[in-house]
């Protein structure tokens, strides 16, 4: 007992800095020892299972392949409007014999079962690749057909042959899950007595280290705390050990009657500092006030109809020097400014929508000289049907500056609208290059697809739907839904 309180003793005389050391270093070795039997028991599992998914993996990989690669005979053989059958065949055929290379048999991994049924496999799938060439070789499409058919058989067997094989292996893979489910249990109970005996040192170590280091802690807090709410004259702290600690409680005790004053002083400049910082405050905010009304009256100043009335005066000069053309689009030009400009509603009529189209495709049927063709056709009745502003003209210059771009003649848009039971449905078909849906935001189509995310989503918001359909070569056609009544 003695020995005990001696070492107890001379352990409250040990630095704080060494103390933590050895908490943390007992710590981290028990911590590490357990990581480390856990990580081989993980790597152990994860092999084997990795052994068992990959064997796996290789049959149903080659079942795939072959299964694809009879689809194709099939399209190559008959009568098809494919121009690449024959080439989709020769690729599936290669995937096929890439996925036959994985399924090599190898009498010291496989059982006897699998062996067998692997070499029956790649003996069969030497005869079955022999009869392709012949039938690849013939001209007659009779004789193809025949030879097909003949092939349809030897195909059946392989297909068996590949069937038993996938059963054979999840039978041994069965017994192999259970071995490893046993092994694994194992080590997982000695892995969990390892645990116990790790968590009750560490507790131990931990009660050591609380008594005599967060213990005076506490209490040196505690201290503080009656100070801090004015009771300077609290009790002095019991000195325990010559360690941090022990000579903080003594450097406490001296200094308690004079941190009275200092608290004093502190606090009042506090106060003090807390102040300047909400008077910088408010000036930051004041000034930030100051130059957004700056901003403001600058903005406020820009009028609109400065624009209006200069597109105007030009377009009476163009009518005076005889260039109807030019004064035609220019009072298109001011049109469309001004229905952009000047209107602040969200919700407008179709037929509003489909006159500054028409302005819009005038101004550019000038730019493109005939190469691109517009049609419109609106259903009667639906012009005043209400709308989210600016969902034509968006759709119309996406087909105009990137559908119908590289085209130099035969460029048609298509603007159609009807009245689908109670649903209003928009169509905007073009006969462009068109894009890769899956992939909007890459190449050509990252900047279309700013103006329909916004379609979209002003869509949404009012009740409506926005789908876009697009296929590389062909084309693009953005349908707009009008659902009912739509949301003002």
């Amino acid at each position: 007992m003695k020995r005990i309180r001696h070492l107890l003793g001379r352990w409250t005389d040990v630095s704080i800095w060494v103390k933590s050391i050895l908490l943390m270093g007992i710590m981290l070795v028990s911590l590490w020892t357990l990581v480390i039997l856990a990580t081989q028991q993980l790597r152990g599992f994860s092999a084997e299972s990795d052994v068992i998914m990959n064997e796996y993996m290789d049959i149903t990989g080659f079942m795939n392949a072959f299964s694809a690669e009879n689809v194709a005979l099939e399209t190559y053989i008959r009568p098809s409007l494919s121009a690449n059958a024959l080439e989709n065949y020769i690729e599936s055929r290669t995937r096929t014999d890439q996925c036959l290379r994985e399924l090599i048999p190898n009498l010291r991994v496989d059982g006897q079962a699998q062996f067998v049924l692997k070499q029956a496999i790649s003996n069969a799938m030497i005869y079955y690749r022999k009869s392709q060439n012949e039938l690849l070789a013939m001209d007659s499409d009779q004789e193809k057909m025949r030879q097909y058919l003949s092939m349809k058989t030897q195909s059946a067997y392989i297909d068996g042959y590949t069937r038993d094989l996938l059963y054979t292996r999840m039978e041994q893979g069965g017994q192999q899950w259970q071995q490893i489910s046993t092994a694994n249990g194992h080590r997982t109970r000695q892995l969990l007595t390892f645990l116990i005996i790790i968590t009750l040192m560490v507790c131990v170590v931990l009660m050591i280290f609380v008594r005599s280091v967060l213990r005076p802690v506490t209490e040196l807090g505690h201290a503080a705390d009656r100070i801090s709410v004015g009771q300077y004259d609290a009790p002095p702290l019991e000195i325990r050990g010559r360690d941090e600690l022990g000579r903080t409680a003594r450097s406490f005790n001296l200094m308690q009657q004079e941190i009275r004053s200092t608290i004093h002083a502190l606090e009042k400049q506090s106060e003090m500092e807390k102040n300047l910082r909400k008077k910088e405050a408010e000036a930051a905010q004041m000034q930030r006030a100051l130059q957004e009304g700056r901003f403001a009256h600058l903005q406020s100043q820009i009028n609109p109809h400065f624009l209006f009335n200069t597109l105007s005066t030009i377009a009476a000069l163009s009518r005076e020097e005889g260039a109807p053309l030019s004064e035609d689009l220019i009072i298109r030009l001011s049109n469309f400014f001004r229905y952009s400009l000047e209107s602040d509603e969200k919700m407008v009529s179709l037929g509003r929508e489909v006159e500054l189209l028409q302005d819009y495709i005038e101004l550019q049927e000038t730019r493109y000289s005939g190469r691109i063709h517009t049609e419109i056709r609106i259903e009667p009745g639906l012009e005043r049907v209400t709308v989210p502003k600016f969902i034509l003209q968006p759709l119309v210059e996406n087909s105009m500056l990137h559908g119908l771009k590289e085209c130099i003649s035969d460029g048609e848009i298509r603007v159609r609208a009807r009245r689908v039971g109670a649903d209003v449905v928009i169509t905007v078909t073009d006969n462009g290059c068109g894009f890769d849906t899956r992939h909007p935001h890459t190449g050509n189509g990252k900047r279309r697809s700013v103006g329909m995310a916004n379609i979209a989503e002003r869509m949404e918001l009012n009740g409506g739907e926005f789908r876009i359909f697009s296929r590389i070569g062909w084309g693009t056609c953005a349908k707009i839904i009008i659902k009912g009544e739509m949301k003002a």
